[in-house]
């Protein structure tokens, strides 16, 4: 299991912006389908296929993590100090320039959550 996660790098690889963006994209993507159906009252096969497709920006924004970024080795957010792409609430902290700073007594990491 540790070579699997050392593989795949950081837990969380996806900005703020980008985590916004993706939750926007993926609910406007279930809101059109649903949309549609309750429009016609008819299922065609590309409204289940874009609501499938919804699931991966939903999720991904929601989670701060995205396989293809872990696979290829991109963020989206900084690496300046304590990791940029925390947790939500941090991130939006840092975006608001309130500059919040971590709790050095408490380990944070992925690593310190499993004993």
């Amino acid at each position: 299991m540790k070579t699997f996660l050392s593989k795949l790098g950081v837990v969380q690889n996806v900005g703020l912006a980008d985590r916004v963006l993706r939750v926007i994209i993926g609910a406007l993507m279930l809101i059109g389908v649903m949309v549609y159906i309750q429009r016609t009252g008819v299922v065609v096969d590309w409204e289940a296929y874009v609501a499938l497709l919804s699931i991966y920006p939903l999720m991904s924004g929601i989670l701060g993590w995205d396989p293809l970024y872990a696979i290829i080795r991109v963020r989206t957010c900084r690496m300046t100090g304590r990791n940029q792409c925390g947790t939500l609430p941090y991130q939006v902290d840092a975006a608001m320039g309130h500059r919040p700073m971590p709790n050095h007594e408490y380990d944070h990491s992925l690593a310190g959550s499993h004993h």
